[in-house]
């Protein structure tokens, strides 16, 4: 007898149909949006993180709040630290574990303090200490910095979240790049050639509408035959890539140090740790769910798939109580998710 399939996904959450009026609307408001907007590529990384900073693009600006504090954490290279954001709960009970939060902006953009709102909210309402990685970026520090910031980190975590959080690290996740960075960090630590990573078990993975393919999967052609420009396009994406990897050619972008999507996850048959991967049908990213998701439930790890109708990219950083966006579902399935494996 073959055993259960664990993952169940209603067709219907593809058909065109299923999008809501307000969801169309708010598609809309973007698109209208976007098309009045420069690109980042147009004016520079360093220019536009200004305005992302000020609530001057197409996502919004972020609130920073007195209850975060920040932390340098050591980094492999000498006289060198890397800055992150702490934020712990509110409610003076003592933290059940730590969530080591990436976040996202094409590699290029974004930094720590972009998701102070949601990250407290999620320390709150689990009892979780959120630190977010603010990782070297490109174009000025292209590929391998940022994720060696990130493995660092993580690997300071493991160390040392316990006495200086009197709680474990637990989970790693983040949404776009920081998805794709935190496939990265988990995968850095099970083939670590020490053993106090090596044998280090996450929790839980929160992949939110990650890009796991730098060679680009077919999805990302076809939406860009048929969608405008939303919050990606593919020319924002070519930029992001061409920053990140300078001179790439065929063999970086299907190298599994590049691309997860690429990595044998059949020789971690029973350590990859359990997964959500979330995205919304209107993404250019939704088949880089799908496959990566397809791909880590065959080699035998936990898999949760939430696909969101009419979502399009970087909807969960929206107010939860935008009509239309889907923040309000992706971020349930996020809560659902941690409580489950905590």
């Amino acid at each position: 007898m073959s055993p259960p399939n664990p993952l169940s996904i209603d067709g219907r959450v593809f058909d065109p149909a299923e999008i809501s009026d307000e969801s169309r609307g708010f598609i809309a408001s973007l698109q209208r949006l976007a098309s009045e907007l420069p690109k980042w590529y147009e004016i520079g990384a360093a220019e536009y993180r200004r305005l992302r900073a000020e609530g001057g693009t197409v996502l919004p600006g972020p609130t920073l709040l007195p209850s975060a504090s920040d932390l340098s954490v050591p980094s492999r290279e000498p006289n060198r630290t890397i800055p992150c954001r702490v934020l712990k709960p509110q409610h003076g009970q003592p933290a059940k574990a730590v969530f080591m939060h990436i976040h996202g902006g094409g590699w290029c953009l974004s930094d720590e303090k972009s998701h102070d709102q949601m990250l407290q909210e999620i320390a709150d309402t689990h009892g979780v200490v959120c630190l977010s990685v603010g990782y070297r970026l490109a174009p000025e520090n292209p590929f391998p910095a940022g994720p060696h910031d990130c493995f660092d980190v993580a690997e300071w975590l493991v160390e040392n979240a316990k006495s200086v959080f009197q709680a474990p690290l637990a989970f790693v996740g983040g949404d776009s790049a920081g998805a794709h960075l935190s496939t990265l960090v988990a995968l850095h630590l099970l083939r670590h050639a020490d053993a106090r990573f090596s044998q280090f078990r996450l929790k839980g993975l929160i992949l939110l509408y990650g890009c796991f393919s730098l060679s680009w999967t077919p999805g990302v052609y076809s939406f860009a035959r048929r969608v405008p420009s939303l919050v990606l396009d593919l020319e924002i994406m070519d930029a992001f890539r061409n920053a990140f990897l300078p001179g790439w050619s065929q063999a970086t972008l299907e190298n599994p140090d590049v691309s997860p999507l690429y990595a044998d996850l059949a020789s971690l048959r029973g350590k990859l740790p359990p997964a959500l991967f979330t995205c919304g049908t209107e993404d250019y990213l939704l088949d880089d769910t799908l496959f990566m998701s397809m791909r880590w439930l065959a080699a035998g790890g936990g898999v949760d798939v939430k696909i969101v109708p009419g979502a399009p990219h970087g909807f969960i950083s929206f107010p939860r109580a935008t009509v239309g966006s889907g923040t309000a579902e992706g971020r349930q399935a996020m809560d659902d998710f941690l409580q489950k494996h905590l």
